[in-house]
Formats: structure tokens, C-alpha cells, sequence
């Protein structure tokens, strides 16, 4: 940064956040985990509907948690790690937890597009929610 304190800042953030994964809703989303060793990154670059309505952040968190559980339920690894175990080997559960955030991401944006496309402009975020279901179909 200017005055150099931007890049201590910076790596502070990336400690404080490690574990965690930060969604960036917009034009496209971007799905961030940042470690210590590398920067994992993931954009959503599906299409999303041309409004951007209140709640549709509450709606892309209920269908995140939806895809996270399903992730718990099914991911055979997630399954024979033991509780507050980490798994990090080929198909990690970090890998997983970032495939389950994009595919939140690019199922949101087609379900905005889909109530776009129905509503024009008087789509509100239950539009969205009622399309959710048949674009995970």
C-alpha cells in the first residue's frame, strides 16, 4: 500500500480469516478461502437476472446451507472424519466446502435470472426462491 500498511493489513485479515470462505456477490461471484499456504479462489460467472432485489443474499445463505448439509450427508470423507478433524487429503473437505459455495452461487443466479425473465421488473426475492427448485432440477 501507500504507506505499507495495507499489505500487514492484508496478511493480518488473511490470519484472522483462515478456515473461513468469503462469498463476493456481484456481476460475478467470487468464492475466496484464504490458508496461509495458498489462495483458493473460485468465480461464479453464470448470468444472473438484470435486478438486484433485497434478499436475494438471503436467499443464496438458505440454499448455501442447503448445499452444505447435502455436502455432510454425501461426501463419503466428510462422513469418516472425526469431529473438528480436517481433512485435506485428495478431495478435501475445503475443496468440497468451495465446490457446495459456487454451486450455491451459480444456482442463485440462475434462479434470478429465470424470475427475471417471468417478473421484469417487480421481481422480489420469493420470486427467486420459487425458482430455486427447478433450476437445481
Amino acid at each position: 500500500g501507500k504507506n505499507g500498511t495495507e499489505d500487514a493489513s492484508s496478511s493480518s485479515l488473511e490470519e484472522a480469516l483462515e478456515g473461513t470462505i468469503i462469498i463476493q456477490k456481484g456481476h460475478y461471484d467470487t468464492i475466496t478461502a484464504p490458508s496461509s499456504s495458498t489462495k483458493s479462489v473460485r468465480i461464479c460467472k453464470e448470468m444472473g437476472g438484470l435486478k438486484r432485489s433485497g434478499g436475494i443474499g438471503d436467499v443464496l445463505a438458505g440454499t448455501l446451507g442447503a448445499f452444505v448439509a447435502w455436502n455432510n450427508i454425501l461426501n463419503p470423507q466428510n462422513n469418516n472424519n472425526k469431529e473438528g478433524e480436517e481433512c485435506h487429503e485428495d478431495g478435501s473437505t475445503d475443496d468440497w466446502m468451495m465446490l457446495s459455495c459456487w454451486s450455491a452461487c451459480c444456482v442463485v443466479k440462475k434462479a434470478t435470472k429465470s424470475a427475471f425473465e417471468k417478473k421484469r421488473r417487480a421481481m422480489t426475492a420469493p420470486d427467486v426462491l420459487e425458482e430455486i427448485g427447478s433450476v437445481v432440477e
